[in-house]
């Protein structure tokens, strides 16, 4: 399973990124919207792990962006956020995220939710 990490803190991204390369998934990582945009049209992800609170293009934009990208409107987006209040959930969910995880991400967690992805389980609300 490929697996996007997009983060603008890069300490963050880099920790979230070598984390889901040990569980075996094969990984690609940036920081910003824009390039979030370039990476996943040619690494064609099967999952986004997407931070939402980025800078010039917040991930909310990216999420919606991805979903209507020819190809990819089928990815399962995870919002990782350190925002976890029922606004932004609700936020989250209204942009096409799948789920949505709270910072500092529990590893454990985000293990299950990705074997369960990879299973073709289906939507999973978290």
């Amino acid at each position: 399973m490929r697996v996007l990490v997009v983060d603008d803190n890069e300490a963050s991204a880099d920790t979230l990124h070598w984390a889901v390369e040990l569980m075996g998934y094969d990984v690609r990582s940036c920081h910003d919207g824009q390039s979030a945009l370039r990476v996943a049209a040619d690494f064609r992800p099967d999952v986004v792990l997407l931070d939402i609170g980025m800078p010039h293009m917040d991930g909310l934009e990216v999420g919606k962006a991805l979903r209507a990208m020819p190809g990819l409107s089928g990815i399962k987006i995870i919002a990782q956020t350190g925002w976890g209040d029922s606004r932004t959930r609700r936020q989250t969910a209204e942009a096409g995220f799948d789920l949505h995880l709270v910072k500092p991400v529990n590893m454990d967690m985000l293990e299950d939710m990705l074997w369960l992805l990879r299973s073709n389980t289906g939507r999973l609300a978290a």
